[in-house]
């Protein structure tokens, strides 16, 4: 084998060109003879293909901060009075704070600011103390019902307000966007009103209660701005009558449904600077408003006499509640008259069998509705017949 500056030919390889090395460019005239350019350099391909890439993919886009990603603001946050305490209550959060679903909500976190008088303060826009932390899951200090906590605070002092607001709690438990603050003012409890009783009327209940003239401490409500009145229907919850407290009893209560039962209760209000502070329920009075208002009486009532009897028709009662009509018949020196009918008649018409002839009848119908007991109209006008 012999060497050559351009590589190595063997013994079968006499006559051929020497093969060029990688490093060595081609000669003059060696170039589109068959045997192809010279690779290109490897820096050159990196380059290339990078700059193909950076075409293709256009401009990456910013990572996304970790805080963007927090929860967003909780729903329907409530703050109110219940009893002998402040009671909040709030809905779960849906969305992060970029607006997209949220995927992980690792409980809330509730701040309070309390600050002395009843008028708000502006110090509770920035001294605010963590006093919960409330995992959904094992919610000790609060209660969850569906997609709803709800906190109640009974760590109250008379003369103060607070002010509350609460976060959503996302990966590592860090807080996400607050709520707005709401806050309540706190005082002494006006005594409960007393001897609540409840009068039944016709789609209609009146309440009358003992009015209140002192604090559950025994100073003087100066400051009672009246009644807030209270009724439950069936197993339901109680809601407020009224918007404004009632200055006084008693309170008409109407547009009810007869022969339903109704629970009311009583509580009576101070006002502290922009807010309500209730007293405890007043004993529950229980009433079945019934209807008491009796049909219009039959018009044009006729009796003429016939082989059969007495026969008796008048105009049909246009009572949208009417059950039927009863009969009465009084005899020529009779007091009074007799019910003919003890069960009410459907049709505005009757024959009087049982009447003696050569007698002289006067006759009246009376309208009946289909109340329980039932309410029975004026008479008609009389209507005189002999046979």
């Amino acid at each position: 084998m012999r060497s050559y500056a351009g590589g190595v030919v063997g013994k079968g390889a006499q006559g051929r060109r020497p093969i060029p090395s990688p490093s060595e460019p081609l000669k003059g005239g060696e170039e589109g003879q068959g045997r192809g350019h010279a690779p290109w350099p490897l820096p050159r391909v990196f380059l290339t293909l990078l700059l193909l890439f950076a075409l293709a993919c256009g401009k990456k886009a910013a990572p996304l901060s970790p805080d963007e990603m927090l929860p967003g603001p909780v729903r329907d946050f409530r703050l109110g009075q219940e009893g002998n305490s402040l009671v909040l209550s709030w809905r779960f959060p849906t969305e992060d704070r970029l607006g997209q679903p949220l995927t992980q909500l690792k409980g809330f976190r509730l701040y309070r600011c309390e600050t002395p008088g009843v008028v708000p303060a502006d110090r509770c826009l920035r001294d605010f103390a963590v006093v919960a932390d409330i995992d959904p899951a094992y919610p000790r200090e609060a209660r969850v019902e569906g997609d709803r906590v709800i906190y109640q605070d009974a760590r109250l002092t008379p003369g103060r307000r607070y002010a509350y607001k609460v976060a959503a709690l996302g990966p590592g438990r860090r807080a996400g966007e607050p709520s707005p603050v709401l806050s309540h003012a706190w005082g002494v409890l006006p005594l409960a009103p007393r001897e609540l009783e409840a009068t039944t009327g016709d789609r209609s209940v009146t309440l009358s209660w003992s009015p209140v003239s002192r604090l559950a401490d025994g100073s003087a409500a100066v400051d009672l701005a009246g009644y807030h009145l209270y009724r439950r229907e069936k197993s339901g919850p109680l809601r407020r009558l009224t918007p404004e407290p009632v200055p006084e009893a008693p309170y008409l209560d109407v547009g009810l449904t007869n022969n339903a039962e109704y629970a009311y209760t009583v509580r009576a209000v101070r006002r502290l600077g922009p807010d309500w502070l209730e007293s405890l329920d007043s004993p529950a009075a229980r009433a079945v408003p019934r209807d008491l208002t009796p049909p219009p009486p039959p018009l044009n009532l006729a009796a003429v006499p016939t082989r059969q009897g007495v026969e008796l028709r008048w105009d049909p009662s246009p009572a949208p509640d009417l059950a039927g009509y009863r009969v009465y018949r009084r005899a020529a020196g009779e007091p009074r008259a007799t019910l003919l009918t003890p069960v009410v008649l459907t049709r505005p018409a009757y024959v009087d069998r049982q009447a003696a002839p050569g007698r002289l009848y006067v006759y009246q119908v009376t309208a009946v509705d289909d109340a329980s007991p039932s309410n029975e109209s004026p008479p008609s006008e009389e209507a005189e017949v002999s046979l």
